[in-house]
């Protein structure tokens, strides 16, 4: 085998070992060559990102009502005990003097139905609320949590409801992580939505709330509602644009995520309406519904570029290290 070296005149007229002028071309433009390849690989898969890569942690279409006509209760949890009474609205048990209070499933949706009569006491409403039984975590990339939903029924919506789509975690001191997406019926018409994040706080401090203003939005037509959880981090989304950022925040508590329909008392003062009166019998009962098209939990979606980025880095190093060889 020829040695890859080539014997020219050097300093002094001293003969010296070159490498070969031939091989070291080929070497470098081969390097070139993976270079390009990278590049149009990146340029490609950036041109051509129409989909996204994200891992389904959890997902329900309510294409398939239990037997109850209700949702799915081993992966749902319908709450009962302690907890389930807030603002003004006691949330409904299952069933009650053996009537099924379940949401109804029906033609692929959820519906939660707000009571203003509540049969199991006075002074009260009657509300729902639907929690997963899989607890999350943001993990290395972050999770996003979705959910599509409308208010529904005849007319508006009265003033002083709330729909809520969040995350939560309570610890045995009462400490709670929660990210909230709260559906004001004050805001109808003011396109805005309140969103709101617990950030390791008892229930005598504040979370960080924010009012925020999104043009066309109307909560009686459907919206697909997104929160993307970081590590140090949380985004808001609705239909897929962003609306707020929140960092700095540390949610770290396994959390299960909830939707509900509750009003509150005057405490929520943006979202209590004094004109929002308990009905006293069945008779002048008025009920209030939110309508829920899907939930789905999955890991953060990665852009196929940027995968075939990394693809492309190690490719441009395998390169590399093949050149090094070639020319030594």
């Amino acid at each position: 085998m020829k040695p890859n070296t080539s014997t020219m005149p050097g300093p002094g007229g001293c003969l010296v070992q070159w490498p070969a002028r031939g091989r070291m071309d080929t070497s470098r433009a081969r390097s070139a060559g993976y270079l390009a390849l990278l590049l149009l690989l990146t340029l490609t898969a950036l041109l051509t990102n129409s989909q996204t890569i994200a891992a389904t942690l959890f997902f329900d279409d309510f294409n398939t009502p239990s037997l109850a006509g209700s949702v799915n209760e081993t992966i749902w949890r319908l709450p009962t005990g302690p907890g389930t009474f807030f603002g003004r609205t006691q949330i409904k048990p299952p069933s009650f003097q053996g009537q099924n209070l379940r949401p109804i499933v029906d033609g692929g949706t959820v519906t939660l139905q707000l009571d203003t009569y509540n049969a199991s006491g006075p002074d009260s409403f009657w509300g729902h609320e639907i929690q997963t039984r899989q607890t999350f975590t943001p993990g290395p990339t972050g999770i996003s949590i979705q959910s599509r939903m409308r208010y529904v029924g005849g007319g508006t919506p009265a003033g002083g409801l709330i729909g809520g789509f969040f995350t939560w975690a309570l610890d045995s001191n009462d400490i709670r992580d929660e990210i909230d997406f709260e559906l004001l019926t004050n805001d109808l018409g003011n396109e805005e939505i309140f969103t709101n994040v617990y950030d390791g706080k008892n229930f005598n401090q504040l979370g960080i709330g924010s009012n925020v203003s999104v043009p066309g939005f109307d909560m009686t037509g459907f919206n697909t509602y997104e929160i993307r959880w970081f590590a140090d981090s949380v985004q808001w989304l609705v239909n897929g644009t962003l609306i707020r950022e929140q960092l700095g925040v540390q949610l770290d508590r396994p959390s299960e995520v909830r939707i509900n329909l509750w009003v509150p008392n005057e405490g929520f003062q943006a979202a209590y309406n004094p004109l929002l009166f308990p009905a006293f019998s069945e008779e002048a009962n008025e009920e209030y519904a939110l309508e829920i098209d899907f939930v789905r939990v999955s890991t953060v979606p990665v852009p196929p570029a940027m995968a075939l980025f990394a693809s492309a880095i190690a490719l441009l190093g395998f390169a590399r290290s093949r050149s090094t060889a070639g020319s030594g």
